[in-house]
């Protein structure tokens, strides 16, 4: 069985981010959907799983009932990529602290085809806003890779790094578009004078660019069970260390710091025995629940910090 995957987001304002998050999560029950909604004053951001029809009412609910121009990036996967649906509603899309509105001011959208010609200017500085531990297994050829644990520290890294480029072209990039819009709208509200954005993140250049062409290197990290995907955005090589986080090689698997679902090499000496136990036993649990054929209700993978 084939799952067919969509990625999207949209900022604008939504006048009953409530009502909205009821109709989605009424679709996606009756559907069978899995993943991840995100319903905010700000706007959606979403990754689902499902069927291809049932993921296409979540698109036109969108688009025809709510005025919300979503670009959605899609994908495949051989397995469900998520263990459930939630339907999250909150303040705003991401929380990135600052006396910004990404509704009102946020950078120049530039299209896939477009992308490759303005990475390439070496007037150009790119950006990659992505945490470390995606940065690691992939980015485009050239990149400023913040280094961050994670987006909130994105302010401090801009204050201390990027200030003697204020005057020039900043080209951003993520996953699926949504946290350049956030620190774009941030970087303008610094005083940051031309800011673009690769619109619908890397997931859209995946799918829009030809293999050949493509100038990123390595596999996209996501925020599902398929850890990565590859240029083709086939399901990647990495797995996932459930303790952390963080995608591993197969060698970072072999370690002997490495259990599944508990520790790699990367977290064993961060977490706490207590910790260990809890996870070994969230283990189990998943473990006995896929023997019966269920699905376990309290593992998802990590979503955008």
């Amino acid at each position: 069985m084939t799952f067919h995957v969509v990625t999207f987001y949209q900022i604008a304002y939504v006048k009953d981010p409530m009502k909205l998050s009821r109709e989605v999560e009424r679709i996606s029950t009756k559907e069978g959907l899995s993943g991840t909604f995100f319903s905010t004053p700000q706007g959606v951001n979403a990754t689902l799983s499902g069927s291809l029809e049932g993921l296409n009412q979540i698109v036109h609910l969108l688009q025809n009932s709510y005025a919300l121009n979503v670009t959605p990036a899609w994908s495949v996967a051989k397995k469900n990529p998520f263990k459930r649906f939630k339907v999250k509603l909150k303040d705003k899309l991401l929380p990135l602290e600052g006396d910004f509105d990404p509704v009102i001011s946020r950078g120049k959208h530039v299209r896939p085809d477009n992308w490759n010609e303005l990475i390439s200017d070496p007037d150009t500085t790119v950006v990659d806003v992505r945490n470390n531990y995606e940065s690691n297994i992939g980015s485009f050829k050239n990149s400023l890779i913040p280094g961050t644990d994670n987006f909130i520290d994105f302010p401090d890294y801009v204050e201390r790094n990027l200030d003697s480029v204020k005057n020039k072209k900043i080209a951003m990039f993520c996953t699926g578009g949504i946290r350049c819009e956030i620190a774009s709208s941030y970087l303008m509200s610094k005083g940051f004078d031309e800011v673009y954005q690769l619109e619908g993140g890397v997931l859209k250049y995946l799918e829009s660019v030809k293999v050949e062409d493509q100038l990123w290197e390595g596999e996209c990290f996501v925020f599902d069970e398929r850890v990565s995907v590859n240029k083709a955005l086939e399901e990647g090589n990495f797995i996932q260390c459930f303790g952390c986080r963080r995608p591993l090689t197969q060698d970072e698997v072999n370690s002997k710091y490495y259990k599944k679902g508990v520790s790699c090499r990367f977290c064993y000496k961060e977490s706490s025995e207590s910790d260990k136990e809890r996870f070994a036993q969230r283990q189990k649990q998943i473990e006995l629940a896929d023997q019966r054929g269920h699905k376990h209700m309290g593992v998802t993978a990590k979503q955008t910090k």
